[in-house]
């Protein structure tokens, strides 16, 4: 039998009703809602454009895919850095800042279980979402 895994406490699932809500926000307003794991019904309250959603979205995949350590693991700090060198500059990201970008999709796809963040790790570090079996 395997042990389960710890899990930080904004590791999801979310209520179905927050996957209604994005459905619909996305359908109407092009729109994606984020998702807080440890908000009451699962929203954080906000949204972000589906274009810059998905843009960090798939560069933190790329990361754990690409740059993480042989543990599987990178730093959230690598990531936000990624970010900010790819698209800083870019038509996306008008202000040109990134942190909150990353760190708001981050926390979106922990509640979604596409990545997790290890317990107690400072720097914070992430990692792809691992079964528990």
């Amino acid at each position: 039998m395997v042990a389960d895994i710890e899990r930080d406490e904004h590791a999801g699932p979310v209520p179905d009703s927050a996957w209604h809500a994005d459905a619909e926000s996305r359908a109407e307003k092009g729109r994606v809602e984020i998702f807080n794991a440890t908000r009451p019904g699962g929203l954080d309250g906000w949204t972000m454009d589906q274009d810059q959603y998905q843009a960090v979205h798939d560069l933190i995949l790329e990361m754990l895919d690409d740059h993480a350590d042989p543990d599987g693991t990178i730093k959230l700090q690598a990531v936000v850095n990624a970010a900010q060198d790819r698209y800083g500059n870019h038509e996306l990201f008008p202000k040109g800042r990134l942190t909150n970008y990353v760190r708001y999709t981050k926390t979106d796809m922990e509640a979604r279980c596409e990545v997790e963040r290890i317990p107690r790790s400072s720097p914070q570090r992430i990692t792809r979402w691992r079964s528990n079996s």
